[in-house]
């Protein structure tokens, strides 16, 4: 009888190990299977929006061949971290992105560049914000339509728990990333954005980390990529967004010129409206903003250099230096 009682026990025992084992592979199927459907959504939704945006755009513009002029400036390291300059790679990476993988935007080369060179420094209020008005009329200047900055807002380590029956401690180093980007033609901020980033670190230098209290980081070449792409993503679609705009900085009689040249599609023989932007709003904290105003005129490009042009003016109702051009 004992020993019957002993084999049903055993035999009980083998049964419940067996449906705990396989309930738990259940679990982690789940649990892998609800992380790689995700990852499709979140691929899908993203080739999809980038496609309705390009579309939307295309039927709202009509400036299809024409390139958005685009600069980085001012890309600051506010982590406590020096141990790299990730400032310069932001500096370089934005760019390098945006001119690879963005249709519709172009970043010149500060280095053949001499007027772009030149423009290192953010204009700032008295409270310290970007002077967004000033910081429109220099991009204007140069024949920009937008400008883009950011910081590197901390690199620091996080702690997580992590299971589902059984909860473990992961340690990670986490980036947060805060990037602005300002239309030329409003002075107005079409992206104001935070991004950030985790990776994981092995128990040994979490613990050699506290013991000599300082950072050491990983090796965050595909974290800073995967990092970097989104952001330039993100800058992308928030530049193409926009229409694309040409600026008026010197008129004489009958012809006049414009900041903006073949690096950005411009030919002889194509065609612009323009359009008055003197009038000036005044927001928060000191802000001013372009008002994008009536058609004033139209006129007709004949020459062209790299980052200039020069035009006929056909019909005229107030052009002056300020004045902004669109596509007919």
């Amino acid at each position: 009888m004992i020993t019957m009682m002993i084999h049903i026990l055993k035999s009980t025992h083998n049964r419940l190990s067996l449906f705990l084992l396989t309930v738990s592979m259940g679990l982690l199927g789940l649990v892998y299977m609800g992380c790689s459907y995700r990852d499709t959504v979140d691929k899908t939704t993203k080739t999809v929006t980038k496609t309705t945006q390009k579309i939307k755009r295309n039927i709202r513009f009509s400036d299809d061949d024409l390139q958005r002029m685009a600069t980085v400036i001012g890309f600051e390291n506010k982590s406590l971290y020096r141990g790299k300059d990730f400032s310069q790679l932001f500096r370089k990476g934005i760019p390098e992105y945006l001119n690879n993988e963005c249709d519709d935007v172009s970043v010149p080369n500060p280095d053949s560049d001499q007027n772009i060179e030149g423009f290192q420094q953010l204009p700032l209020l008295e409270n310290g914000q970007v002077d967004n008005y000033a910081l429109a009329l220099i991009g204007r200047q140069l024949g920009l339509n937008a400008i883009i900055t950011g910081s590197l807002d901390d690199i620091g380590i996080l702690d997580e728990l992590r299971g589902m029956i059984w909860k473990d401690t992961h340690h990670l180093i986490q980036i947060l990333v805060s990037v602005e980007a300002f239309d030329t033609e409003s002075g107005s901020k079409i992206l104001d954005q935070s991004f950030r980033r985790k990776v994981e670190i092995e128990e040994l230098d979490y613990e050699l980390m506290r013991s000599e209290g300082k950072m050491i980081l990983p090796d965050l070449n595909e974290t800073l990529s995967d990092l970097l792409a989104e952001i330039g993503e993100t800058i992308c679609w928030a530049i193409e967004d926009q229409p694309w705009n040409g600026f008026v900085i010197a008129v004489e009689d009958d012809t006049l010129t414009l900041s903006s040249g073949s690096a950005a599609g411009l030919a002889p023989g194509d065609e612009f409206d323009v359009f008055d932007t003197s009038r000036v709003l005044k927001g928060l904290s000191g802000q001013r903003y372009f008002v994008h105003g009536q058609k004033i005129g139209e006129i007709k490009i004949t020459e062209v250099e790299a980052d200039k042009a020069r035009a006929v003016i056909v019909t005229n109702r107030g052009i002056k230096p300020g004045s902004s051009v669109r596509v007919k």
